[in-house]
């Protein structure tokens, strides 16, 4: 009896099932009991059912019949050769994205089988030759609404694209030879209860000949490059901040022209005000002279009476901020010979009295103000 596939564990006490077919059984059928799959491995070995090693998200795997460990170590790696299989078995990791299952083939050719359950196909031995025979098992009536229904499709060109739509069918690619992309869409399979179990069958190339290749799936999620991200955010910074100086600079020279145009319209505004000239008189200390000699004569012109400088009155015309120049007592020698005040005060008379006749009036308006306060 030939040695049992590394995929399968014999229970203490059981001969081996006759998992991948070295010759023809020499014992009789060993009971479902006895055997089961290992570990990494899926499926049910008996009766020409097989274990399927179970793959992982975006890991590699050759089409090594014995083992996976040689795949990138060419002088160990077995190819798999005609008539011969060797399977695997899909696992969705994420419910919620499509599953993309590719298929590399280097050189030979595969027969692809995938259905969504592990007892769908089986496999048999040729007594005469050798090689490996996948059958369809049948387990339910042909118009059963939960029957297998199978989909043959036969690959072409470099690169051949299949979506599979039906939840139960089972897929059957015929000619392998270069690249086939299986996508099973997340919206249309239950992905939380199925798996996915691929047979795949060498048929060699067109003059026979092993078969080797990769085979691979995917769940792709968008996900964020941290580089990618960091350069955008980075660069969108600087010109966020960009953007922002040269608003800050535009508004500062708003603002600079604003200023100047109030400035403009205030210094307008201050030359269009009114504006009159006053005279100032400062008396000059003269001494006494001889007593034999006789005062000097008046002055032909008089000099006009003392008044205010300005008279700023208010609004109801009968109080007045008056402006007064004063001269201080120490003539020449004094530090400060004159000095402004303003006092409130009130107006004997209507303002409109003060504001017109003649220029002797105004040296009367002395004696027209009350003062209120200094």
């Amino acid at each position: 009896m030939s040695p049992c596939p590394p995929s399968v564990l014999v229970l203490p006490q059981c001969s081996c099932p006759r998992a991948h077919g070295a010759g023809p059984p020499l014992t009789p059928p060993v009971p479902p009991q006895c055997a089961k799959c290992r570990d990494s491995f899926h499926g049910h070995p008996v009766g020409g059912q097989q274990c399927y090693r179970l793959m992982a998200v975006e890991q590699e795997y050759c089409l090594d019949p014995t083992s996976q460990s040689n795949c990138f170590h060419q002088p160990q790696l077995q190819h798999l050769g005609p008539g011969r299989t060797v399977l695997f078995g899909v696992q969705p990791k994420f419910t919620n994205v499509d599953i993309r299952i590719t298929l590399d083939v280097t050189f030979g050719g595969v027969d692809l089988f995938v259905s969504t359950a592990y007892d769908t196909f089986a496999i048999d031995v040729d007594p005469a030759t050798g090689r490996h025979v996948v059958r369809l098992q049948t387990p339910h009536p042909a118009g059963a609404a939960n029957a297998t229904r199978l989909r043959e499709e036969r690959a072409a060109g470099l690169v051949t694209y299949l979506t599979v739509r039906e939840a139960a069918a089972a897929l059957v690619v015929r000619g392998v030879r270069d690249r086939l992309v299986l996508t099973y869409p997340h919206a249309l399979h239950p992905l939380k209860s199925s798996r996915f179990y691929l047979l795949l069958l060498g048929v060699g190339g067109p003059r026979g000949g092993p078969s080797q290749g990769l085979l691979f799936f995917r769940q792709d999620q968008a996900h964020i490059d941290l580089f990618v991200f960091f350069s955008v955010f980075f660069s969108c910074f600087f010109l966020f901040l960009a953007l922002c100086v040269l608003l800050w600079k535009a508004k500062q020279g708003l603002d600079a022209r604003h200023e100047q145009r109030r400035h403009l319209q205030e210094m307008s505004k201050m030359a269009s005000r009114p504006f009159a000239k006053v005279t100032v008189c400062f008396e000059r200390g003269t001494p006494p002279g001889p007593p034999h000699r006789r005062p000097a004569a008046a002055p032909a012109h008089p000099l006009p009476g003392a008044g205010p400088v300005t008279l700023e009155p208010t609004e109801d015309g009968v109080a007045a901020v008056a402006t007064l120049l004063l001269q201080l007592p120490g003539g020449p020698r004094g530090p400060h010979r004159a000095a402004l005040a303003s006092a409130l005060v009130t107006l004997r008379q209507g303002l409109q009295e003060y504001g017109g006749g003649p220029p002797a009036r105004k040296g009367g308006l002395a004696h027209e103000l009350t003062s209120m306060a200094l």
